[in-house]
């Protein structure tokens, strides 16, 4: 199986017999790929320094889709197995509504057909955006574990929508998980300089006997 392909393909559609509506409070998840990357280049370096904190981030740098594949691919090698497996499930839920149709008897026949149409017309851009969905989370996940692997206790970053979003994801699936160490996400605001966010960590030290 070829890698997967990742591409910019818009916010979360409501599809209705009436239109297509696009949730802008939804946006594609490949817009914090950009971020995802940043923050998986610079902990998968800290192992050569012995760092536990990150306070700064070249922002200048842009990745093309081609790096942050090669990034994403790096760091889960089987990303194709998972993604196989998830994106199966979601073109059966997408398949499943489109069936669902034909059975909605609070329809008009030319509505049916109107909302059939929609559904046939949205099938990949959903496809697509799934697609970023999984390559976003995969790499979440990935640095997830490098957080842990190397005791990361501070990740400070300048503000910005994406980086937060990111930090967001990570505090959050950190969370999830059984004796989760104590997390924090907050905004540090200063007069000298732009607005930040740090993500604090504590891990419980190991007892010495």
């Amino acid at each position: 199986m070829n890698r997967v392909n990742i591409s910019y393909i818009g916010d979360k559609p409501t599809i209705s017999q009436n239109g297509i509506y696009f949730n802008h409070s939804k946006p594609d998840k490949y817009i914090y790929l950009q971020a995802t990357t940043h923050i998986l280049h610079i902990l998968d370096e800290i192992e050569e320094h012995h760092k536990k904190s990150i306070e700064s981030f070249d922002l200048s740098k842009k990745f093309s889709d081609s790096a942050i594949l090669d990034t994403l691919y790096k760091f889960s090698p089987d990303f194709n197995r998972y993604y196989k497996k998830n994106i199966d499930i979601y073109e059966r839920k997408i398949k499943s509504e489109e069936e669902e149709v034909s059975l909605n008897n609070g329809l008009s026949e030319l509505e049916r057909e109107i909302l059939e149409n929609n559904y046939h017309l949205m099938f990949n851009y959903r496809i697509q955006r799934a697609k970023n969905k999984l390559a976003y989370e995969e790499m979440i996940n990935g640095a997830v574990k490098m957080v842990k692997e190397k005791k990361i206790s501070l990740v400070r970053s300048i503000f910005t929508r994406e980086f937060f979003h990111v930090l967001q994801s990570i505090k959050t699936t950190i969370e999830r998980e059984k004796n989760s160490p104590r997390i924090s996400l907050k905004f540090i605001e200063s007069k000298d300089k732009e607005m930040e966010i740090e993500l604090k960590i504590e891990f419980l030290k190991s007892l010495k006997i």
